[in-house]
């Protein structure tokens, strides 16, 4: 236990070689003072930076890049909703990983706050070293867990795009010439029947033709109702959206 009542807490391996950029926003300077403490006590190398409302959030948005949004959810005339909306809106702050700060009895605007986009929230009568160290390390962990689904999510629509403009610019005449070898294997195969005139290694070839060809048909059949999924996801989707 140290002189000013902290218990001494190991900050983890990704808090201790990097100097973070740090905001709060909150409108009572001692809390402000008191995140910056344990900020500190967490073992975080850190420069600390304040606003007391949301002209003063705006102003640092605009001088500085951060790394961690602390955002009080009460902040006079307006909210840490409001707050949070302009750090996600800002287009120099989309690596800044936002946190509410909120209280015991506003369990409701962290859930919102949270669908809206923040990465976590803290109760602030709950607030401790351990309680900070934790809500930075999953907001962390959910932060790029996001970032590697919207990557995964880009990468799905950019081969289903691929997918489309295969099916359509390749995939009619593609399909006729499949359509006219497998005819043609089909009356090989029906000479053979009849006599002798087609060796067995030829017939062996024209076979693993067709196999190859019949494979290229259902892949295609796979694309298109791939294709087709998508349009109906879209078409679901789309109105939601705009609800």
């Amino acid at each position: 236990m140290s002189d000013n009542g902290f218990s001494e807490v190991t900050a983890p391996p990704f808090m201790q070689p990097v100097i973070l950029n740090i905001l709060s926003v909150d409108d009572d300077e001692i809390d402000r003072l008191r995140l910056k403490k344990l900020c500190r006590k967490a073992g975080m190398e850190a420069e600390f930076f304040e606003a007391a409302n949301l002209d003063e959030m705006r102003r640092q948005l605009d001088q500085e890049q951060y790394d961690l949004v602390f955002l009080d959810h009460n902040l006079g005339m307006d909210t840490g909703l409001d707050a949070l909306k302009l750090l996600l809106t800002h287009e120099d702050q989309v690596q800044a990983v936002p946190i509410m700060l909120t209280s015991v009895t506003s369990y409701q605007t962290a859930v919102e706050a949270m669908r809206r986009g923040c990465a976590d929230y803290i109760v602030k009568e709950e607030l401790s070293v351990d309680a900070l160290i934790k809500s930075i390390a999953s907001a962390i962990e959910r932060r790029a867990l996001y970032g590697q689904l919207s990557s995964a999510r880009a990468s799905e629509k950019e081969l289903k795009r691929i997918f489309q403009r295969f099916i359509v610019g390749c995939g009619p005449d593609l399909r006729l010439l499949l359509s006219r070898t497998l005819a043609g294997v089909r009356v090989v195969k029906s000479q053979a029947r009849q006599d002798d005139s087609v060796s067995p290694s030829v017939l062996a070839d024209v076979t693993m033709l067709e196999r190859s060809c019949k494979d290229l048909v259902a892949f295609m059949d796979d694309l298109d109702s791939v294709i087709d999924d998508t349009r109906e996801v879209t078409a679901r989707v789309s109105p939601n959206l705009l609800q």
